[in-house]
């Protein structure tokens, strides 16, 4: 390895492993960069909304950091229809999620409930644009837009989440997080047109099942991958042949993904009777719209009583990872060149 590229390397795993462990599906950045992608994607009748995707990008995080405080949120980042019996049509099953439960005789916590999460946020994001409550309509409507990027990401549709199952504990972490930090690129989201959903609850489903069915493909890759590298899991070669392997997939659940938040936001406008869209918030409050925690863990004063120290200490540390997650896109840009430019010139 030439003594310039090591140095990328070596910069990359360094950002890789400083930056703030703030989220559990893509990383914080991709998270950020669906919001603002989808944001652009509505259509031009629902132009000015176009606007709020500034405030809501950052609090597409927020539910991640929800989970230290609310011991509930965990089942909402994901659905794992794998757990289902084969023949199970998923589409068929209740919006409802108390029926859907007693059709599918499961646990929540154990299956998950993102698909009824993403349904209940989309009638409030709909209600409060009615009503004309447009912080609570964005804060329902960014918080809405991490669980549609969850559930893109296969691993959050299979009970092999982290590859437990088939000794490859850790690959979550590895695809999801590590790689698309350093690989992805904001300006390869190509979402497609933002359309009204007549029937949400089976788009969302249907989501899931592309989900799943790439789940076995991103283990797979993560194993090919692994023996490219020799079982060095945490080295240059394992990491590029894994985005050889998952890059295209990881881009097109991306893209998608801001598709879908775009049609689920034009919807929730669409029934809402189109009601004209105000100039957007300059941001939005960090507490949960499901039970009301901070991103801090509760204080002995209530589940939102922190202290407003710790949650501007929290606050600044999120910006920062983003502003860290930013620049390892530059690094890995370099790294990536410099792979391409070995390649072209041979051993």
């Amino acid at each position: 390895m030439r003594p310039a590229f090591r140095r990328r390397a070596a910069g990359l795993a360094a950002l890789l492993f400083a930056l703030p462990l703030a989220a559990g599906a893509w990383s914080g950045v991709q998270h950020i960069q669906i919001n603002k992608a989808a944001g652009r994607n509505v259509p031009d009748e629902m132009a000015a909304f176009r606007d709020f995707a500034r405030p809501m990008a950052l609090p597409g995080i927020y539910p991640d950091l929800w989970k230290e405080s609310d011991p509930d949120e965990g089942p909402r980042h994901y659905f794992e229809p794998d757990r289902l019996p084969p023949d199970t049509d998923v589409r068929a099953l209740s919006p409802v999620q108390i029926e859907a439960f007693l059709q599918m005789d499961a646990v929540p916590a154990e299956i998950g409930i993102a698909p009824w999460t993403i349904v209940e946020l989309l009638a409030q994001t709909t209600d409060a644009m009615r009503a004309t409550n447009w912080l609570w309509a964005a804060q329902c409507g960014a918080a809405l837009s991490h669980y549609v990027a969850d559930l893109h990401m296969p691993l959050h549709c299979t009970r092999n989440f982290n590859g437990q199952e088939t000794w490859q504990v850790g690959v979550h972490a590895r695809i999801e997080s590590d790689m698309t930090k350093a690989f992805f690129h904001a300006d390869a989201i190509q979402p497609g047109p933002a359309v009204y959903l007549e029937n949400p609850f089976r788009e969302i489903m249907g989501w899931v099942e592309r989900s799943a069915a790439l789940a076995p493909v991103l283990l797979r890759a993560d194993l090919i991958a692994k023996r490219a590298a020799n079982g060095r899991i945490d080295s240059e070669t394992y990491y590029l042949r894994l985005w050889e392997l998952t890059g295209d997939h990881v881009t097109a659940q991306i893209s998608a993904a801001a598709t879908h938040l775009s049609s689920l936001w034009y919807t929730a406008w669409v029934d809402a009777g189109k009601p004209a869209i105000p100039a957007p918030f300059d941001e939005l409050p960090t507490f949960s719209v499901h039970s009301g925690v901070g991103i801090d863990p509760a204080s002995e004063g209530g589940p939102v009583g922190a202290s407003r120290s710790r949650q501007n200490h929290r606050y600044d540390t999120i910006i920062w990872g983003v502003m860290g997650g930013l620049a390892l896109v530059v690094v890995a840009s370099s790294l990536w060149r410099g792979a391409q430019e070995r390649k072209a010139k041979g051993p």
